[in-house]
């Protein structure tokens, strides 16, 4: 039977702690940093959902002052085109504040942008999610098996101090 040279394992387990520290060095941190990445591009579609619900909520207390307008009688002239003008800004086009019926529905139609947004958002940041835990996981185990090439490195580099008692 051949005689394995003590320096052969001695390399051996040299060479399983270089790969140990390789695969944390390189592996494991290229996938943290895509960990961060995603967790970037949920707190950005969370702010952008919490934006289009103020945009929603906006909306429907412009809707509220219109009807408020309305009931009140005539409205003043001055104050009707202001106001026309200040919903024309969100649903890009002028409508009379008279037209109940159109301004519902073009306030609907802009909600609903928002909504389709949000639930886009939703979703998005549901795979988002379960990416990043498939990577987590993926880190957990490359751990793992980092520690036990340490491991069995460190016990092929302490057999040359066995070998000699």
């Amino acid at each position: 039977m051949p005689k394995i040279s003590i320096w052969l394992i001695v390399l051996i387990g040299l060479l399983f702690n270089i790969s140990a520290a390789l695969i944390t060095h390189f592996i494991i941190e290229d996938k943290g940093n895509k960990i961060n990445m995603l967790t970037k591009k949920v707190n950005d579609n969370k702010k952008e959902t919490s934006l289009a619900w103020e945009q929603i909520e906006g909306i429907e207390r412009k809707r509220e002052t219109v009807y408020l307008l309305y009931n009140q009688g005539e409205i003043n002239a001055v104050v009707a085109e202001r106001f026309s003008d200040l919903l024309a800004s969100h649903i890009q086009e002028k409508i009379p504040l008279s037209n109940l019926p159109l301004i519902d529905e073009k306030i609907d139609n802009y909600q609903e942008k928002f909504r389709n947004e949000i639930d886009d958002n939703f979703f998005l940041n549901l795979e988002l999610n379960k990416l990043k835990m498939e990577l987590q996981s993926e880190i957990s185990s490359l751990r793992n098996w980092s520690i036990f090439l340490q491991i069995i490195g460190l016990s092929l580099i302490l057999a040359r101090d066995l070998r000699r008692k």
